[in-house]
């Protein structure tokens, strides 16, 4: 994937419409600017542009509600309130697309901020696109993954106190693909409940039946107490928050297109009963004088030809009857020299002048021909050509529809998202009226949880040993809790396998950033906790404590560098203010190393005390594009020059 334009129009200090186009031709793109000239809106216009609702930067800011988001960075400056950021890339794939994506919206509704997405491929609006956007773009770049390629400075040094966060955790889960796993886990579990309540009772399951139930009452218990836990200090606003994230969870699904599907399924229908008239009406023209269009030209000769035999007929009638008169005249006068050579004149041309018949067409038939030819044929071509026009329209029409109805619905997937939004819109509603919080010991249900656990799965296994002359329900369950216990085996070992590769690549990208290569010689990640361990070329442990600030930001970004390159994605970089706390040594070593190979397509963010000239002369090389933002103190607004650094703010 890479950036082609972002065009920004009074979103933040951008007032008016302002445009980065981005030639591509070397990795390394340039942006300057001082502090508050506006590089991080630069960033979030990104992000706001692919994501919407599912932006991080909206999920880590101070606003609960998406719409309060959005009215944040409309500039009012020319009293239009209307705000919009469009995002133009193509993608690395053989076709090399071309996509653009565009959302806006206004402050004028103070109540409710709503935007209006349009999406473009190739240069042509598609709405499949438009209304899909969000299924889409996650098949490009999954949210939870943007964070290895969108960071900012002070971000990684917050992740430097805590390079394993939480936050980041999951973000490695995600790239990991065990988050799928844990679904199939659910669903497999899911399909055991279900087959067990088919079986009949007898004393084994009903002694599976009563440990079950002591579990599934833990569970629930335990449950109960990490939501309250969780949810004691939550305001009406987080709830609503969380409603309206289900909701786009919802729309990425295809929920939209589920209640569309009757309606479109009667369109198709309407649609092809009209392509099956339209060909029926080309099978009539086709049937009629269409055909001759073949032979027009023989057509044109034939009435030319027929045209000619008239002009003989007519010619041999008017001699024959000069001829007549003659006779008639020379038997009454005797000087009839000079009329008889003239007669004689008349036979010899006649003679020379005569055309062979061939057709013999008659008056009516040749003004048939003629206005077949001049009226009829042209009529029936132009006819063709509207139904050809038509079926070309209707199938076009056809194929969008087909595109709709043909996306790949998990339909109980959707329908257990549909019924957590029914069941949160209540719990506003409830919360509304009345908001109680209950606080329990979670150390206590969880032991009740592990003790009810351990019975149920000792039991089951000693049960299930007993069940193998059983009915076909019995063996499903059987061989689902095997399926179980071997998903659950391989959910590790896969974790294992991942997280070496992953440990190794991040050891190689630290080692091709820090300066004290011998301190560290390997860094390894526990395929359980996904804690990383830094080890000396003797194996020994090296305490985080031994290492830099500067030393632990290089550390994150080589762990983000190592996700990305694990990831297996080709997408931009972009790094907000990426040097502010690193010394010379660290910078030098980034500007070197790291941004000419994070990318095909890098994108710096800087002040000048960052990337000074010297820094500058240093990696000028591999920098294509250079912009400066340049802020007016009168309009407060900033614009945007060619260079780095120029003009006022040089």
């Amino acid at each position: 994937m890479i950036i082609k334009r972002l065009t920004m129009h009074n979103f933040g200090v951008y007032a008016s419409t302002n445009t980065f186009e981005f030639s591509g031709k070397k990795p390394i793109v340039l942006i300057g600017g001082l502090n508050g000239r506006g590089k991080t809106t630069f960033l979030e216009a990104v992000l706001l542009s692919l994501y919407g609702a599912n932006s991080f930067a909206y999920k880590e800011s101070s606003f609960n509600i998406y719409g309060q988001y959005l009215r944040s960075f409309v500039n009012l400056s020319d009293g239009t309130k209307k705000t919009y950021v469009e995002l133009e890339f193509d993608l690395n794939n053989a076709d090399r697309d071309l996509y653009m994506i565009r959302r806006e919206w206004s402050a004028v509704n103070k109540v409710r901020t709503t935007e209006e997405i349009h999406v473009l491929k190739n240069g042509s609006y598609n709405s499949f696109l438009t209304e899909n956007w969000s299924m889409f773009v996650e098949n490009i770049l999954p949210s939870a993954l943007s964070n290895f390629f969108f960071f900012d400075g002070e971000k990684i040094a917050e992740l430097a106190v805590d390079n394993t966060n939480s936050q980041l955790k999951e973000s490695i889960r995600a790239m990991l693909g065990i988050s799928i796993l844990d679904t199939l886990n659910s669903d497999m579990h899911r399909n055991i409940r279900k087959l067990q309540k088919a079986v009949s009772a007898s004393a084994e399951t009903k002694e599976i039946d009563r440990l079950r139930t002591l579990k599934e009452n833990a569970e629930e218990k335990f449950s109960q107490v990490e939501a309250e836990i969780t949810t004691k200090d939550a305001k009406l606003a987080t709830l609503k928050e969380q409603c309206e994230q289900k909701k786009l969870d919802y729309s990425a699904r295809g929920g939209d297109v589920v209640g569309k599907r009757d309606g479109l399924l009667a369109q198709r229908a309407e649609v092809q009963a009209q392509r099956q008239q339209s060909r029926e009406n080309l099978s009539q023209l086709a049937a009629g004088e269409l055909p001759l269009i073949l032979v027009r030209d023989l057509l044109n000769n034939i009435i030319e030809q027929a045209v000619k035999e008239k002009e003989v007929a007519v010619r041999k009638q008017a001699v024959t009857y000069v001829n007549s008169v003659f006779t008639k005249y020379i038997k009454k006068n005797k000087d009839a020299e000079q009329v008889s050579s003239f007669i004689n004149y008349l036979d010899t041309d006649s003679a020379n002048n005569l055309v062979k018949p061939v057709y013999n067409l008659s008056d009516n038939s040749l003004l048939q021909a003629r206005q077949l030819i001049d009226g009829g044929l042209s009529n029936t071509v132009e006819s063709a050509a509207q139904e050809l026009d038509r079926q070309s329209k209707l199938s076009k029409k056809s194929d969008e529809i087909e595109n709709y109805l043909s996306i790949d619905i998990n339909e109980e997937e959707l329908k257990k998202v549909y019924t957590d939004i029914r069941l949160m819109e209540q719990q506003i509603r409830d919360t509304e009226a009345d908001l109680a919080i209950l606080e329990q010991k979670r150390s206590t249900a969880n032991g009740e949880l592990m003790k009810a656990t351990s019975e149920f799965n000792k039991n089951v296994s000693v049960l299930l040993d007993n069940l193998e002359a059983d009915d076909d329900k019995k063996r499903d369950i059987k061989y689902s809790e095997m399926a179980v216990r071997v998903l659950n085996e391989f959910s590790v070992r896969l974790q294992r396998k991942k997280t070496g590769l992953l440990g190794e690549t991040i050891t190689s990208c630290y080692k091709k950033l820090a300066n004290k290569k011998n301190l560290i010689d390997q860094i390894t990640m526990d395929p359980v906790t996904l804690d990383l361990t830094y080890l000396n070329k003797d194996g020994v442990e090296v305490e985080k404590t031994a290492l830099s600030a500067g030393e632990n930001q290089l550390m994150v970004i080589s762990i983000l560098w190592g996700l990305a390159i694990c990831s297996k994605k080709k997408l931009p970089v972009i790094i907000d203010t990426p040097l502010s706390r690193l010394d010379s040594n660290h910078r030098k070593s980034l500007i070197q190393t790291y941004f000419p190979q994070a990318s095909e397509q890098t994108i710096i963010l800087s002040t000048d005390s960052e990337i000074d000239q010297n820094y500058y002369q240093l990696m000028k090389e591999n920098v294509g594009d250079e912009f400066t933002l340049c802020y007016d103190d009168e309009s407060k607004s900033t614009t945007i020059l060619r260079g780095y650094f120029v003009g006022d703010e040089k």
